[in-house]
Protein backbone atom coordinates (compact mmCIF):
# COMPACT_ATOMS: atom_id res chain seq x y z
CA UNK A 1 0.00 0.00 0.00
CA UNK A 2 1.71 2.65 -0.95
CA UNK A 3 0.83 5.55 1.67
CA UNK A 4 1.95 9.30 1.55
CA UNK A 5 5.06 10.52 3.82
CA UNK A 6 4.50 12.22 7.04
CA UNK A 7 6.20 13.30 9.90
CA UNK A 8 5.16 14.50 13.67
CA UNK A 9 7.25 14.88 16.67
CA UNK A 10 4.07 14.93 19.20
CA UNK A 11 0.63 13.97 17.87
CA UNK A 12 -0.83 16.65 16.74
CA UNK A 13 -3.76 15.29 14.26
CA UNK A 14 -1.72 12.40 12.98
CA UNK A 15 -3.75 10.07 15.12
CA UNK A 16 -6.64 10.45 12.49
CA UNK A 17 -3.88 10.20 9.67
CA UNK A 18 -3.01 6.46 11.83
CA UNK A 19 -6.55 5.44 11.96
CA UNK A 20 -7.50 6.07 8.45
CA UNK A 21 -4.71 4.25 7.49
CA UNK A 22 -5.26 1.29 9.18
CA UNK A 23 -8.70 1.59 8.01
CA UNK A 24 -7.49 1.36 4.40
CA UNK A 25 -5.28 -2.00 5.35
CA UNK A 26 -8.67 -3.36 6.67
CA UNK A 27 -10.33 -2.21 3.78
CA UNK A 28 -7.88 -3.57 1.19
CA UNK A 29 -7.25 -7.17 3.44
CA UNK A 30 -4.02 -6.15 4.65
CA UNK A 31 -5.34 -6.71 7.99
CA UNK A 32 -7.73 -9.47 8.60
CA UNK A 33 -10.14 -10.01 11.78
CA UNK A 34 -8.25 -11.60 14.42
CA UNK A 35 -5.25 -10.91 13.50
CA UNK A 36 -2.59 -9.09 15.63
CA UNK A 37 -1.61 -6.11 14.58
CA UNK A 38 2.49 -4.91 14.58
CA UNK A 39 3.59 -3.32 17.15
CA UNK A 40 3.71 0.83 18.04
CA UNK A 41 7.60 0.60 16.37
CA UNK A 42 6.53 -1.30 13.64
CA UNK A 43 3.18 0.83 12.96
CA UNK A 44 5.30 4.16 14.05
CA UNK A 45 7.68 3.02 10.64
CA UNK A 46 5.60 2.43 8.45
CA UNK A 47 3.19 5.51 8.93
CA UNK A 48 6.89 7.41 9.42
CA UNK A 49 4.99 9.26 12.58
CA UNK A 50 6.14 8.71 16.37
CA UNK A 51 4.83 6.33 18.66
CA UNK A 52 2.71 8.90 20.73
CA UNK A 53 -0.07 9.02 17.43
CA UNK A 54 -0.18 5.64 17.35
CA UNK A 55 -0.71 4.63 20.90
CA UNK A 56 -3.91 7.13 20.77
CA UNK A 57 -4.99 5.84 17.37
CA UNK A 58 -4.98 2.59 19.30
CA UNK A 59 -6.73 3.64 21.97
CA UNK A 60 -9.43 5.65 20.47
CA UNK A 61 -9.77 2.35 18.10
CA UNK A 62 -9.93 0.07 21.15
CA UNK A 63 -12.64 2.13 22.42
CA UNK A 64 -14.52 2.19 19.23
CA UNK A 65 -14.44 -1.45 19.47
CA UNK A 66 -12.60 -2.08 16.64
CA UNK A 67 -9.52 -3.39 18.69
CA UNK A 68 -8.63 -5.84 21.88
CA UNK A 69 -5.89 -5.04 23.71
CA UNK A 70 -4.46 -7.80 25.92
CA UNK A 71 -1.61 -6.95 28.20
CA UNK A 72 1.85 -8.75 27.11
CA UNK A 73 0.06 -9.98 24.70
CA UNK A 74 -0.58 -7.07 21.65
CA UNK A 75 -3.35 -6.24 20.11
CA UNK A 76 -5.61 -7.41 17.46
CA UNK A 77 -8.25 -6.18 15.49
CA UNK A 78 -11.70 -7.80 16.73
CA UNK A 79 -12.86 -10.85 15.61
CA UNK A 80 -15.78 -9.32 13.77
CA UNK A 81 -16.85 -8.75 9.98
CA UNK A 82 -14.77 -6.29 7.54
CA UNK A 83 -18.12 -4.90 7.02
CA UNK A 84 -18.74 -4.16 11.21
CA UNK A 85 -15.38 -3.00 11.06
CA UNK A 86 -15.09 -0.13 8.68
CA UNK A 87 -19.05 0.85 9.86
CA UNK A 88 -16.83 1.27 13.36
CA UNK A 89 -14.38 3.03 11.97
CA UNK A 90 -16.57 5.88 10.04
CA UNK A 91 -16.93 7.18 13.81
CA UNK A 92 -13.62 8.04 13.38
CA UNK A 93 -14.64 11.62 12.62
CA UNK A 94 -15.13 12.32 16.56
CA UNK A 95 -11.70 11.77 17.46
CA UNK A 96 -10.59 15.67 16.61
CA UNK A 97 -10.73 18.31 19.22
CA UNK A 98 -13.58 20.25 17.75
CA UNK A 99 -15.88 17.19 17.99
CA UNK A 100 -14.21 15.53 21.74
CA UNK A 101 -15.61 19.22 22.64
CA UNK A 102 -18.96 18.91 21.74
CA UNK A 103 -19.63 15.29 22.58
CA UNK A 104 -18.59 16.77 26.00
CA UNK A 105 -21.03 19.53 25.67
CA UNK A 106 -23.75 16.92 24.48
CA UNK A 107 -22.84 14.87 27.46
CA UNK A 108 -23.54 17.61 30.47
CA UNK A 109 -27.01 18.07 28.00
CA UNK A 110 -27.95 15.10 28.11
CA UNK A 111 -27.00 13.70 31.59
CA UNK A 112 -27.33 16.81 33.51
CA UNK A 113 -30.91 16.73 31.88
CA UNK A 114 -31.22 13.65 33.49
CA UNK A 115 -30.44 13.94 36.27
CA UNK A 116 -33.08 16.23 37.03
CA UNK A 117 -35.90 14.19 35.84
CA UNK A 118 -34.48 10.92 37.27
CA UNK A 119 -35.39 13.39 40.85
CA UNK A 120 -38.71 13.39 39.64
CA UNK A 121 -39.67 10.53 38.75
CA UNK A 122 -37.45 7.48 39.90
CA UNK A 123 -38.92 4.89 41.66
CA UNK A 124 -37.45 2.68 44.22
CA UNK A 125 -36.04 -0.04 42.81
CA UNK A 126 -33.94 2.67 40.30
CA UNK A 127 -32.56 4.25 43.47
CA UNK A 128 -31.40 0.68 44.68
CA UNK A 129 -30.10 -0.02 41.58
CA UNK A 130 -27.95 2.94 41.73
CA UNK A 131 -26.81 2.64 44.95
CA UNK A 132 -25.32 -0.12 44.78
CA UNK A 133 -23.51 0.93 41.13
CA UNK A 134 -22.45 3.55 43.96
CA UNK A 135 -21.43 0.95 46.36
CA UNK A 136 -19.83 -0.96 43.76
CA UNK A 137 -17.42 1.65 42.77
CA UNK A 138 -16.37 2.79 46.38
CA UNK A 139 -15.28 -1.15 46.96
CA UNK A 140 -13.60 -1.26 43.37
CA UNK A 141 -11.78 2.18 44.47
CA UNK A 142 -10.26 -0.11 47.67
CA UNK A 143 -9.03 -2.90 45.43
CA UNK A 144 -5.04 -2.61 45.28
CA UNK A 145 -2.52 -2.67 43.18
CA UNK A 146 -4.61 -0.49 40.90
CA UNK A 147 -4.16 -2.22 38.01
CA UNK A 148 -5.90 -2.29 34.36
CA UNK A 149 -8.48 -4.96 34.78
CA UNK A 150 -9.37 -2.28 38.22
CA UNK A 151 -9.10 0.42 36.15
CA UNK A 152 -11.80 -1.05 33.68
CA UNK A 153 -13.88 -2.39 36.19
CA UNK A 154 -14.57 1.59 37.34
CA UNK A 155 -15.03 2.75 34.28
CA UNK A 156 -17.38 -0.01 33.39
CA UNK A 157 -19.27 1.12 36.86
CA UNK A 158 -18.89 4.40 36.48
CA UNK A 159 -21.06 4.57 32.70
CA UNK A 160 -23.17 1.87 34.32
CA UNK A 161 -24.21 4.50 37.17
CA UNK A 162 -24.85 7.16 34.64
CA UNK A 163 -27.20 4.30 32.05
CA UNK A 164 -29.11 3.75 35.48
CA UNK A 165 -29.71 7.66 35.98
CA UNK A 166 -30.90 7.78 32.82
CA UNK A 167 -32.56 4.82 32.88
CA UNK A 168 -34.68 6.45 35.55
CA UNK A 169 -35.95 9.44 33.84
CA UNK A 170 -38.36 7.17 32.41
CA UNK A 171 -38.26 8.88 29.32
CA UNK A 172 -38.24 6.06 26.61
CA UNK A 173 -37.09 8.52 24.13
CA UNK A 174 -34.17 10.23 26.09
CA UNK A 175 -33.26 6.72 27.14
CA UNK A 176 -33.21 5.54 23.42
CA UNK A 177 -30.79 8.70 22.48
CA UNK A 178 -28.71 7.87 25.20
CA UNK A 179 -28.35 4.72 24.35
CA UNK A 180 -27.81 5.50 20.62
CA UNK A 181 -25.53 7.80 21.16
CA UNK A 182 -23.50 5.78 23.59
CA UNK A 183 -20.61 4.61 21.29
CA UNK A 184 -20.15 7.95 20.78
CA UNK A 185 -20.57 9.38 24.47
CA UNK A 186 -18.03 6.44 25.50
CA UNK A 187 -15.49 7.88 23.29
CA UNK A 188 -15.21 11.10 24.86
CA UNK A 189 -14.98 9.19 27.93
CA UNK A 190 -11.62 8.01 27.35
CA UNK A 191 -10.07 11.43 27.09
CA UNK A 192 -11.67 12.26 30.35
CA UNK A 193 -10.80 9.77 32.54
CA UNK A 194 -7.41 9.28 33.41
CA UNK A 195 -5.49 6.14 33.51
CA UNK A 196 -4.76 6.38 36.68
CA UNK A 197 -8.82 5.85 37.56
CA UNK A 198 -11.72 7.33 39.21
CA UNK A 199 -10.03 9.76 42.17
CA UNK A 200 -11.99 9.75 45.72
CA UNK A 201 -13.28 13.27 44.35
CA UNK A 202 -14.80 11.69 41.26
CA UNK A 203 -16.58 9.15 43.70
CA UNK A 204 -17.79 12.53 45.87
CA UNK A 205 -19.41 13.41 42.81
CA UNK A 206 -21.34 10.29 41.96
CA UNK A 207 -22.51 10.77 45.60
CA UNK A 208 -23.45 13.79 44.94
CA UNK A 209 -25.09 12.79 41.61
CA UNK A 210 -26.55 10.02 43.98
CA UNK A 211 -27.77 12.41 46.35
CA UNK A 212 -29.79 14.71 44.03
CA UNK A 213 -31.61 11.92 42.55
CA UNK A 214 -32.70 10.84 45.70
CA UNK A 215 -33.80 14.16 46.97
CA UNK A 216 -36.18 15.80 44.04
CA UNK A 217 -34.95 19.03 43.20
CA UNK A 218 -37.19 22.04 43.63
CA UNK A 219 -35.46 23.77 40.30
CA UNK A 220 -34.40 22.39 37.00
CA UNK A 221 -30.68 22.73 37.47
CA UNK A 222 -29.76 21.08 33.81
CA UNK A 223 -31.09 25.09 33.03
CA UNK A 224 -27.58 26.32 34.03
CA UNK A 225 -25.67 22.55 33.46
CA UNK A 226 -22.72 21.73 35.90
CA UNK A 227 -19.95 19.62 35.03
CA UNK A 228 -19.82 18.43 38.06
CA UNK A 229 -23.15 17.19 38.41
CA UNK A 230 -23.70 15.24 35.32
CA UNK A 231 -19.48 14.27 34.65
CA UNK A 232 -19.13 12.37 37.92
CA UNK A 233 -17.32 10.07 36.26
CA UNK A 234 -14.69 12.43 34.88
CA UNK A 235 -10.79 12.72 35.75
CA UNK A 236 -9.44 15.51 33.66
CA UNK A 237 -6.21 14.04 32.30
Amino acid sequence: MNLPEKKADGSGRFYEYVIENIRQMIANGELQAGQKLPSERELAEKFNVSRVPIREALKILEYMGVLDSSPGDGTYLKNISVESLINKMNFSFVATADTLRDLLELRIVLETFAAYHAAQRRTDEDISSIRLLLTEMREAKKALPMNDETIQRLRSLSQGFHRAVVHATHNVVLYSVYENLYELLDISRQFTISTSGISYSSILAHEALFNNVVIPLSKPTWSKPRRGLAFGSVDSQ
